[in-house]
Formats: structure tokens, sequence, C-alpha cells
């Protein structure tokens, strides 16, 4: 399927389905059952943490929060002073798509550097490959070994996930 702007590799659909899996995987992987605590990187990502968010709710027994990480922000790094990180609880950073690391390092340095978590996760719903930065999803909608002349976009209309699509630089 394809469209105006490229090929679409995940449709709504689809993008739920990874998203349930992802779910799961994240509520398995947290052995303690503590309270999770989702970061989403900019607006993508933050669209992306918002959807996992509400596919966890039912199946955890304890509260998921949500946060939003401005890295694109000019000027300084985004203060996380207002954030409560409490070392009890399973962080997770959550982008829409992984490709040099850069900003995912980014991510994981401003909270690492502000708030000493015990641990940190990273999650995303695209995997292209390519790293720059020794940075691993850990959870992972769709690996996707792409060209470096090609883009992923994940579209988001009003904080929703729409479709995954493959376009040429």
């Amino acid at each position: 399927m394809s469209s105006k702007s490229g090929l679409v590799l995940m449709n709504r659909e689809r993008i739920l389905r990874s998203l349930n899996r992802m779910a799961h995987e994240i509520a398995e992987q947290n052995v303690d059952d503590a309270p999770i605590d989702l970061f989403g990187i900019d607006e993508r990502g933050y669209a992306v943490a918002k959807a996992l968010e509400n596919v966890l709710n039912p199946i955890v027994s304890d509260e998921v929060r949500l946060f939003q990480l401005k890295l694109k922000e000019k000027g300084s790094p985004p203060a996380l002073e207002d954030i409560d990180l409490q070392t009890n609880h399973y962080p997770v950073i959550v982008d829409d798509v992984i490709f040099s690391g850069r900003t995912m390092f980014e991510a994981l340095t401003t909270i690492s550097n502000s708030k000493e978590p015990s641990e940190i996760h990273t999650a995303v719903l695209i995997d292209r490959g390519h790293r720059k930065f020794p940075i691993k999803a850990e959870f992972c909608g769709m690996e996707l070994p792409t060209k470096l002349d090609e883009h992923v976009l994940v579209v988001v209309k009003k904080e929703h996930l729409q479709t995954v699509e493959l376009t040429k630089s």
C-alpha cells in the first residue's frame, strides 16, 4: 500500500498490534511490578508513549505515568525538576523512530544526569538500524533496515498515531 508521500509500512491497526505486543513485553520485563514512567521524546515520541500508556493501563497493576521530554527546543537542555522520578519506578524512554541513536542518547543523558535512576529502558515504534551511538531499543514495534537515502515518517494527527511511511529523501 502506498500514500501520496510514500509506502505505508504500518496502518493504525498494525501500529496498535505492535504497541499491544510492546506493552505486554514491558509488563513482563517489569518483574517487580513497579509503577511505569513513560518519557515520550518530543511530539511523535510522546504520541507513541501516550498510545503505549493506553494499552499498558489495563494490563498492569500499578500506575503508568506519562511525561514529555522536549529535546528539540532551542536553548538549554530540558528541565526535569518538575518530574518526580522515583528509584522504585520502571522508567521507559519512548521515541517514534531510532536511527543513529543520537536522540535516544540525549534523552538517556538528560534523565540520568538530573535524576540518577537505578535503571532506564528504551522503546521505539520503528528501529531503522545505522547506529552511530551504542544504543539499543529494548522494546521495538518493527525493525526496518533502511537505506541511508530513505526516511521513515510516523504520521501523527492531534496526538494520535495514523501511519508509518517510508519515503525517499
